[in-house]
Formats: structure tokens, sequence, C-alpha cells
């Protein structure tokens, strides 16, 4: 029976189901996430908050549903799922690198336009394999985003959902998406006014760089699909060069 010491964060060395916590790597509102290791190679186990287990119900399983369904080299595989003495958790596969988050607020990383440019068309690719499996990720976001040299990985599907064009559309990935392209962009802005204007204004970008992200956003009309979103976006790659 586990302590409830241990309920609340596994310290290092401690074992669950074979696997021997390293670290503690991060916490969200519906879980935790260790970093774990097994016969010398890293994984990563996401368990779930047992209050979000009572809260949420079965929402809490579609993770696993979705994950199992997706076999894509930018996604964390799932190894297995651990379900026993009011745990729940998953197995993930670990991918190298840093989190765009950890680039920007962390290291003062400042994205130029070519790793813009790569980032945004690796995500494109893994949204565009998602939306072909019925599937919106809902969470693109700079901590759910990592990169390791010209890799790119989606992690994080807990918020993931099958596409239902109600509740859960296409457009919430487009979304998402706008928005961590303009993280992207402010990494190597330089605020030259105290007074405060929307990112429009401040952002040094071409009308064809403004119109494409306005549309992500919704602001101007919405891309209809996926591959409109692509052509767009390979066009303004062109312009750069």
């Amino acid at each position: 029976m586990i302590s409830r010491f241990f309920k609340k964060q596994y310290p290092s060395g401690y074992l669950l189901d074979g696997y021997k916590i390293i670290s503690l790597i991060g916490e969200g509102r519906f879980g935790k996430c260790y970093l774990v290791e097994i016969n010398n190679k890293l994984y990563i186990l996401k368990e779930i908050k047992p209050k979000s287990l009572k809260k949420s119900g079965e929402k809490v399983m579609f993770e696993e549903q979705i994950l199992s369904s997706i076999d894509n080299p930018a996604v964390p595989k799932l190894i297995h799922t651990i379900k026993r003495d009011n745990i729940y958790a998953y197995i993930l596969e670990y991918k190298n690198g840093k989190t765009i988050e950890d680039m920007i607020f962390g290291y003062g990383h400042k994205f130029a336009s070519s790793e813009i440019y790569n980032i945004g068309i690796k995500l494109i690719d893994i949204i565009k394999y998602l939306q072909k499996r019925n599937i919106v990720h809902r969470d693109i976001r700079i901590p759910n985003v990592i990169i390791d040299e010209e890799n790119v990985y989606l992690i994080d599907f807990g918020l993931a959902r099958f596409i239902d064009n109600k509740k859960y559309s296409i457009y919430d990935d487009f979304l998402y998406l706008g928005h961590l392209l303009i993280h992207l962009y402010y990494s190597s802005f330089t605020k030259n006014n105290r007074k405060s204007r929307p990112w429009y204004e401040e952002l040094q970008l071409s009308f064809d760089e403004l119109k494409f992200l306005k549309r992500l956003l919704g602001i101007e009309k919405e891309y209809q699909d996926i591959y409109e979103l692509e052509r767009e976006f390979l066009n303004l790659k062109l312009d750069k060069v």
C-alpha cells in the first residue's frame, strides 16, 4: 500500500511496477509526469491525480484511447497503462529535447524565421496526421512542444478528443497553432514603446504573415481545412527564401 506521502510525490529511486523514479519533471491540473528508468532505458510516467479521476471520470480515458490509435514518430508512444491500488498512470516513450517554454523562458532562446517555419510546418504535419484520424489535440502550447535539433514532438494528449464538429472541431488546433507561432515571433521582439499595443501592430510581420495568423485566430476568415492552411504557410516560407 502506498503511503500518503507517495500519493503527493514519488521520491527519486522509488519503484513503481519496476520503473525507477528519477525525478519529477512536470505537474499540471490533471496529473504529474516523472522521468523513469527500466532496463537502462528512459520513459515518462504520467500519473493522473485521484481528484481528476473522480471529477472527470471516463474523460481521462480519452488520452489512453487516442494515444493507442497513434503511430507517429512525432508523438510519444503509449507503452502501457498502470491501473492498480488507486493508481492510474501511463508509461510513455521518452522524447529527448527541450520544450519551447523552457527554450524561451529558461534559456532566453530567440527563434529565427527559419526556426519558426521549421517548427510550423512540422506541427502542421502532425495536425494533418491527427485530423486524418479524426483527432484534435486542443492543447498545442509552448510547454507541450519539444524541440530536439530539427525534430519537433507534440506531447500531452490529456485534452485531446475525437472530432465531432460540434464541441470538438479542427479549428481548435488552428487557434492554438496561431497563438504558438505568435509566441515564437515574440521571442525575438524588443519593446521600444511603454504603451502596449496589439500583437499585429507590435510585431514586424509582412502583410501575408499577418493575414495567415489572423486567419488562424479567426480574426479573418478561418481556414476551411488543414490543406489550405498548409499551402499558405508554405508560400510564406518561399517568400522568406
